[in-house]
């Protein structure tokens, strides 16, 4: 099998119920790497995991949304520094990046959420930088920052429970996957 077949034939076997373990058991080995696999499988989103993370998903969509607004804003102010039409720029490039993260957290998408996650641990200590100069506003935008990242791990780990931290869930040496 190929590729695609191989990720066709999971798709069809988890929408019909199939566990996930039975479909890694049944399927590996045939044109995936394990690790390919079972990043395949775990990305995978049940419908009634979809249906009962609806509202939590919409949140998050519409908190993107806020941000894309925000963003927009102080990309105006920001590019304006740089001339009237880069202020354009960067704010479309601003707001663009959090609509993105919202139409892959809409889709469900895991790599929207992986993504969302590594680029907010990796700016958590930026967002310290201003401490000294105006430490009330800066802890607020710490706290805002930690709390949206724990919100999108949240609803990741709602909608993907074999994730750990950016991989399939490894016990042993072996993939594991919830029922």
């Amino acid at each position: 099998m190929n590729k695609k077949q191989v990720r066709a034939h999971a798709r069809f076997a988890l929408n019909r119920g199939i566990t996930r373990t039975e479909v890694f058991s049944h399927l590996r080995g045939r044109g995936l790497k394990d690790k390919q696999l079972a990043y395949f499988i775990a990305s995978h989103v049940d419908p009634a995991s979809r249906l009962l993370n609806a509202g939590k998903v919409k949140v998050l969509v519409a908190l993107m949304v806020v941000l894309a607004a925000v963003g927009f804003v102080a990309g105006m102010g920001l590019g304006a520094k740089f001339g009237p039409n880069a202020k354009w720029l960067v704010a479309g490039g601003i707001a663009l990046v959090s609509l993105l993260f919202a139409w892959g957290f809409h889709a469900h998408r895991v790599g929207a959420y992986n993504a969302y996650i590594l680029l907010a641990i990796v700016q958590l200590p930026r967002s310290l930088d201003g401490f000294t100069a105006d430490p009330f506003a800066t802890s607020i935008g710490f706290v805002v920052n930690v709390a949206l990242l724990a919100y999108v791990w949240y609803v990741r780990q709602c909608l993907f429970p074999d994730f750990t931290f950016l991989a399939p869930r490894k016990v042993k040496g072996e993939y594991v996957f919830s029922a």
